[in-house]
């Protein structure tokens, strides 16, 4: 950590959409925060050095050896190579943190292939690309203190942080990362219910967009039951 970043250096596995988000959101939040990426896709890592100007590592080795913590922002079938990787590394005995952002892999796994108990999960949802998420944050049992702190930083990153006990992180993604395209597919109805009536498309989504927007303010500032307002 320098002076003036609370975060150590970190390494970003993936440069997907949350991958992306990540990076971005720390380049927002915590500009002086040194983070570099892996990347394998070509457009993907043009995308983190041209736009980002993000140093992208030639291997796993190289992000290993630079980076504190790891965020593991990768594709499920590409996840237990990473991992075995860095175990091979020696990840069990450097003292690094690892972060996950795969959906229902406990921490357990990790802990178990890795032999550290520092070890992070994340649940984010897609709101994390314009920085509006609530990200679910568990931790691994014995994660140490600074671990979680930092975590919590980082989730921050890409909106806001929950801690929640790793039992709910199921619920955590039922409502908020799945739960989201529910409420994609809520507003598309209102608004084609609107053009139905007559209105052009993005004048139906206008006014749907601005009602849930309202909604969502009147319940945050007032403090109300949702179903208060149900009449």
């Amino acid at each position: 950590m320098s002076a003036s970043s609370p975060l150590p250096p970190v390494g970003i596995v993936g440069f997907g959409n949350m991958g992306e988000a990540l990076a971005a959101g720390l380049l927002h939040r915590y500009a002086k925060t040194r983070v570099m990426v892996l990347e394998q896709n070509a457009e993907a890592k043009a995308k983190a050095l041209l736009q980002y100007k993000l140093p992208v590592a030639e291997n796993l080795g190289q992000l290993y050896k630079e980076s504190q913590i790891l965020v593991i922002a990768v594709k499920p079938q590409d996840l237990s190579g990473v991992v075995g990787q860095l175990a091979d590394l020696g990840f069990g005995k450097s003292g690094k943190g690892l972060i996950s952002i795969a959906a229902g892999v406990k921490t357990s796994w990790f802990t178990q292939k890795l032999s550290s108990a520092d070890v992070v999960r994340f649940m984010p949802n897609l709101a994390a690309k314009v920085g509006a998420s609530l990200v679910g944050v568990s931790l691994a049992a014995d994660c140490q203190e600074s671990l979680a702190a930092q975590a919590q930083l980082i989730a921050g990153a890409l909106g806001d942080a929950a801690l929640v006990p790793e039992k709910s992180m199921a619920a955590v993604t039922g409502i908020s990362g799945s739960g989201i395209a529910f409420v994609f597919r809520f507003l598309h109805a209102l608004a084609m219910g609107g053009v139905r009536e007559g209105l052009s498309y993005p004048q139906a989504l206008a006014f749907a967009l601005a009602t849930a927007d309202g909604a969502v303010k009147l319940l945050r500032e007032t403090s109300e039951h949702p179903i208060a307002f149900e009449s």
